[in-house]
């Protein structure tokens, strides 16, 4: 049990490591992994089940949109710049997985070679709705989404409601 006590410490880590390509652009204050992590669950759930059907294997992908960034929490946020100069060595994921019964770590294993990419478009979407709601007060956040390529058709037009939406829709309702 003191395993995965430490595993859930570890992740709680994350909601003080703040994502860190927003700096680049200026945001003083960007979210942190952790919050990225909470909406690319939210997608990945949505992108999975409107491309399958499967609400099963769509929580299946939410699980790991929460815990698809989980090595951050051991070696933080890199930017694509750092990450032109800075090699991670091993797989962090896998060590911190065994941490938990080793059922569980070969169980979200096996779900990250069969749902990888409904969670990568997940991750990319997340992105591309935290860009545009920075974009209103710093524009190049933007340019962190240019080239953005998605697997799946739902994410594909779901992307392209998001670079016509207003990040304010709720100002309709007041």
């Amino acid at each position: 049990m003191r395993n995965i006590v430490d595993f859930l410490f570890e992740a709680g880590a994350l909601k003080l490591i703040p994502r860190s390509g927003w700096f680049k652009v200026g945001i003083k204050d960007p979210e942190s992994v952790a919050e990225h992590s909470f909406r690319t669950a939210l997608i990945a759930f949505l992108v999975t089940y409107l491309e399958t059907g499967d609400f099963d294997r769509a929580c299946r992908a939410c699980v790991l949109g929460l815990i698809h960034d989980l090595d951050e929490a051991r070696t933080l946020d890199l930017h694509k710049l750092s990450r032109r100069y800075v090699k991670i060595d091993g797989d962090v994921l896998k060590d911190q997985l065994k941490s938990l019964p080793e059922e569980i770590g070969r169980r979200i294993e096996e779900e990250f070679k069969e749902l990888r990419m409904f969670v990568k478009d997940a991750d990319r979407l997340e992105l591309l709705l935290q860009a545009k709601e920075y974009s209103e007060i710093y524009p190049s956040a933007m340019e962190y989404t240019k080239g953005l390529e998605f697997n799946t058709e739902t994410a594909k037009r779901m992307a392209e409601v998001i670079r016509e939406s207003d990040h304010r829709w709720w100002l309709k309702l007041e």
